[in-house]
Formats: C-alpha cells, sequence, structure tokens
C-alpha cells in the first residue's frame, strides 16, 4: 500500500513510522506543496497529514486522509469531491483537549492574579506592591459561559469544579435569546467552536456589546468567529476585562497587526494545543487509527464533510 506523508517529522518519528509500516511503501513530503500534486501522493491510496485541500480533486487513488488536526475549514471547498470520492477523512478531536484547557486556565489566572501585569513591570524594574492588591481576583465563583459542547470545554469545565463556579454551555442547538441573556451576567466567555458558516463572525458587533465590563473573552475555537477590529476597539476602552486569543483571523499575524500593541489581550499564537510529545503522539494515533483502516475497523474521528466536523 501507498502512503504519503506530509507531516514535518524528525528522525526518530520516521523512524517509527518506517518500523511499524515496514511492509508498506511510504513517501514522505518535503512540505513545499504546489498547485500542482506531488506525484508521490498521486499514487497513494493513504495520506497523513494536512495537504493541499485542491489536491484531493487531482487524486484518483485517496482513499483516506488522516489529517494533524482538529479544524477542517479549510477543506469546505472541495467537501463534495470527498464524497465523491467516497474519501474518509479523519482528524484530531480531543487529541488537545487536556493542553488547550490548561492554557485558557494559565490566561485566566495571568488575569485574575496579575501575572500578564507583573511580567511587565519585571522588565521594566519597577515596583508597585500593595497598590496591586487591591485589583487582583480569585476565580472562585464566577459565572462561566462555553460555546461548544466539545472535548476542550468539557475539560475546562472539570478544572472550575474545584473553584465552584458556575456555568452554562451553548451549542447549535441553543436559542439565541437564550444565549444573549447568559452573555450578559458571564465573568467568562469560552470559545472552543468548529470553523463553519453559521459559526462564522458570531461575536459580531452586537454579541461583543452584550458582553459585561467585566467579562473575559476567550477564543481556542477558530479566528474567523470574532469580529477582531471591534474587539480591539472595546479593549482600548477598557469595555471589557480582556481578551485571550489562541488563533486569529489572520496567522501568523503581521508586523502592523493591531492586535499585537492591544492592551488587556493575551495572544497565544496558535500553541494552546502544544507540548513536547505532541509530534510522536499525533505519529502514534495514526499508526492506532491505521490498524482500524487495514482491519475494516471503524476509524476514530471520522468527519462528516457537510457540517465540517
Amino acid at each position: 500500500m501507498n502512503i504519503y506523508i506530509a507531516c514535518k517529522l524528525d528522525n526518530l518519528e520516521k523512524k517509527i513510522i518506517r518500523n511499524s509500516l515496514k511492509k508498506h511503501n511510504l513517501y514522505f513530503s518535503n512540505l513545499k506543496f504546489k498547485k500542482i500534486a506531488d506525484n508521490n501522493f498521486l499514487k497513494s491510496e493513504i495520506v497523513f497529514g494536512n495537504i493541499p485541500p485542491d489536491w484531493v480533486k487531482q487524486s484518483s487513488k485517496i482513499r483516506w486522509l488522516q489529517l494533524e488536526s482538529t479544524g477542517f475549514a479549510e477543506y469546505s471547498n472541495v467537501k463534495k469531491n470527498f464524497l465523491n470520492k467516497h474519501v474518509i477523512i479523519t482528524n484530531l478531536k480531543s487529541f488537545f483537549a487536556h493542553q488547550v484547557a490548561q492554557t485558557v486556565m494559565a490566561g485566566i489566572f495571568s488575569f485574575y492574579r496579575g501575572l500578564d501585569s507583573f511580567t511587565l513591570l519585571k522588565k521594566e524594574k519597577k515596583w508597585i506592591g500593595d497598590p496591586i492588591r487591591t485589583k487582583l481576583e480569585i476565580l472562585n465563583d464566577k459565572n462561566i459561559l462555553f460555546f461548544g459542547k466539545g472535548s476542550i470545554n468539557q475539560e475546562i469545565a472539570k478544572y472550575l469544579k474545584v473553584f465552584n463556579c458556575q456555568y452554562s454551555f451553548i451549542d447549535s442547538n441553543s436559542n439565541k435569546s437564550f444565549f444573549i441573556k447568559k452573555i450578559k451576567k458571564a465573568e467568562i466567555v469560552i470559545c472552543a467552536l468548529p470553523g463553519t458558516l453559521k459559526t462564522k463572525m458570531l461575536f459580531n458587533k452586537d454579541m461583543i456589546n452584550s458582553l459585561s465590563k467585566q467579562t473575559i473573552l476567550i477564543n481556542v475555537g477558530r479566528g474567523n468567529l470574532i469580529n477582531e477590529k471591534y474587539l480591539i476597539k472595546k479593549l482600548k476602552n477598557n469595555f471589557l476585562r480582556g481578551a485571550i486569543l489562541d488563533v486569529t483571523a489572520d496567522e501568523p499575524l503581521k508586523k502592523n497587526n493591531p492586535l499585537w500593541s492591544c492592551p488587556n489581550l493575551i495572544l497565544t499564537q496558535h500553541t494552546g494545543g502544544g507540548y513536547k510529545d505532541e509530534i510522536i503522539d499525533k505519529v502514534n494515533f495514526f499508526l492506532d487509527n491505521f490498524q482500524r483502516y487495514l482491519k475494516k475497523s471503524k476509524v476514530l474521528n471520522k468527519i462528516n464533510p457537510l457540517k465540517g466536523y
């Protein structure tokens, strides 16, 4: 069987794949993707990694694509091709839940315990001390609103139990009047939504205006969820407690992007799901799913192309 590997791997990770798939033909991509699909890709039945979406149209061989991400939005324009070709697409749903949840918790504590300010004060060698104490907050008993009921928000909810927080979940079945009512009372709003037409610009001007001045808005879902220009305006005028963005509309951010200089904003540069064993664990996930594929068992994390997740 021909297998195309489109992931950035070191020698150890390549060795693990080679040792596990000795009976198969492996083609490791140089990751310099062009408009015309790689010949090695065109003769492969299985792909591990995020290939250019348009390549799918060019292949008559591909049967299974294992993404190395949770997101699927960039493939939305070719979903009909996936369906027509009967291509199985699997992602890494739930793979990043622990890491992203802990990034969210770190960001919340950074705001509430002043760590973002203390970092700047250290750089300036400026001691303030006691006057800061009255500005610090605790997480206990806060009102939390989750957008999305997936693994990331479920993991965050587990962490919040010890702090006796009150929380509610919003999903695609939630009535808009219901969550507008909830959002006005929320002190922390956490978004972990997939990128779909329904979620695009969900946080428009009206939604952002519904947030209170004490709200921390957190986005670990997709960058097109929020009207960033309006969010910046609200943060600059102190109409929000703060924001934590792991994802942004443009990545990487250009030097002149106003998000860089926006106050009360923590940017984690789409690293929320990262950790030192990330790539090894992705490889092992693929190898496990590969065995399921061979045995015609149910592969894990199969995507519904019509829904986009």
